[in-house]
């Protein structure tokens, strides 16, 4: 038994190996500032994940593991700036300077050409917009996981939640956090006037519980995601019933299917 014992344990060892030499998980200067990347590399076109408001890259880390693992497909999930282990320039924190941040580490892992698709929870789908306005012959495909959608009653919800909020409540850990709260308002109508674009095909995943106290809020979140959905015939409605706002951790398994099922529609030719 002790030579297929050791038999076995070098081919652990260079699965081990193999897997570790896939994962690229490396700070990249962006200036004024750091980001944090984990890259599952893969043979096929990238997926580009964006996480929900305050969270970092880990709020992917085992779909990204499964999605990479079934499809091949490079896996790409980072820390936005001032979250995880990204670092912020408070002086001029912004989406359009985070999104070029972005654009200019892309380039640097060789990805500046590449076909994409897109996947955001929450706030992240404020990114995708974003990006997939900068970039739309290269994104092939967005699925949002219960998107913020850009409006007026959104842009009134954050301007009225900030003024609850107190700044030394932030201090020291969570001043990124401060920022991003401080900034909603104007990142809500920046993205406003972004259209998005009715010829890339998209998959909204509505949560059966908003992230809301009030009902109503719930609700009206809940509308805007239709009224998205509902104003090209290339978007397509997705109820997950019983999971909170935070879908990625309720319904993982949902989240992956879907993943693969609309990669391999759009983006496993490519």
């Amino acid at each position: 038994m002790e030579p297929f014992r050791q038999l076995l344990l070098a081919v652990l060892l260079l699965v081990a190996m193999n897997a570790k030499g896939q994962l690229l998980d490396t700070l990249i200067d962006v200036k004024p500032y750091k980001l944090h990347f984990k890259i599952l590399k893969g043979k096929h076109s990238p997926i580009l994940f964006e996480s929900g408001g305050g969270l970092d890259a880990s709020q992917w880390d085992s779909i990204a593991t499964a999605v990479h693992q079934q499809l091949q497909a490079t896996v790409i999930t980072y820390d936005r700036a001032g979250f995880g282990r990204s670092s912020i320039d408070t002086t001029n924190y912004n989406i359009i300077q985070e999104i070029k941040s972005l654009e200019s580490a892309l380039k640097s892992f060789g990805y500046h050409d590449a076909n994409f698709l897109l996947v955001g929870h929450s706030l992240g789908g404020f990114y995708n917009r974003v990006f997939a306005a900068r970039h739309p012959k290269q994104v092939k495909g967005i699925i949002f996981l219960d998107p913020r959608i850009p409006s007026y009653e959104d842009r009134k919800f954050a301007r009225n939640y900030f003024k609850t909020l107190s700044r030394k409540d932030f201090e020291p850990d969570y001043v990124s956090l401060y920022y991003l709260l401080a900034n909603m308002e104007s990142t809500s109508e920046y993205v406003g006037q972004v259209p998005l674009s009715s010829i890339i095909p998209v998959l909204n995943i509505m949560a059966e519980t908003g992230p809301f106290t009030e009902e109503a809020e719930n609700n009206r979140f809940k509308a805007d995601q239709r009224n998205m959905v509902n104003a090209s015939k290339n978007r397509t409605l997705l109820f997950a019933k019983g999971s909170s706002h935070n879908i990625p951790y309720d319904k993982p398994d949902l989240v992956i299917e879907q993943i693969i099922d609309f990669y391999g529609r759009l983006l496993m030719k490519n």
